[in-house]
């Protein structure tokens, strides 16, 4: 099985600053940690792959971080980010180039990491849930965020979709068809 070391989103990207590689790790650590899981840990896949994910990372989790990170949404959405822009990076061809505006439909512009322009090649949209409930799916989410897509489908670029469910844990990482 491949392991996703999420220590590893600390070195940044052309579109994330290690600071805030640093910031969206922590998140990761805690969602991960307030889910009850030991690193490492299977992540379930679907979409783009089939075959799980090892996921590990420093089990650094304590008391400050806790205090920190005491907002369950934020740490939610934000430990996605961390786990959608690792599995952008070992699912595709891209990297993280810039983060988009609110209300373009869509979170990350992803492009190739060796091209000095930094040209759009792609767009990425990341949602995350903390446990699964009824009305609130893996499969449900994944349908609301590639609806909310539509609003940029002028620019051309395929669209990514990557919904993480923490408490399991598992994403859905694809292509909007």
């Amino acid at each position: 099985m491949d392991t996703i070391q999420l220590a590893d989103i600390r070195i940044g990207t052309p579109g994330i600053t290690p600071g805030e590689g640093a910031n969206l790790y922590e998140n990761s650590v805690v969602a991960l940690h307030n889910s009850g899981h030991p690193s490492p840990v299977t992540l379930r896949m679907e979409g783009l792959r089939t075959e799980p994910f090892s996921l590990a990372w420093d089990d650094n989790f304590d008391d400050q971080m806790r205090r920190t990170y005491a907002d369950e949404q934020s740490v939610t959405e934000r430990a996605a980010v961390a786990v959608s822009v690792m599995l952008a990076l070992r699912t595709t061809a891209y990297t993280v180039i810039e983060r988009s505006r609110r209300g373009t439909g869509f979170d990350y512009m992803l492009g190739d990491s060796d091209d000095p322009l930094f040209m759009p090649k792609a767009r990425l949209e990341v949602s995350g849930i903390m446990r699964e409930t009824d009305g609130n799916t893996l499969a449900n989410r994944f349908q609301q965020k590639a609806t909310q897509t539509d609003r940029s489908d002028a620019t051309r670029l395929p669209a990514y979709v990557s919904v993480v469910e923490f408490s399991t844990p598992k994403a859905k990482f694809d292509i909007k068809q």
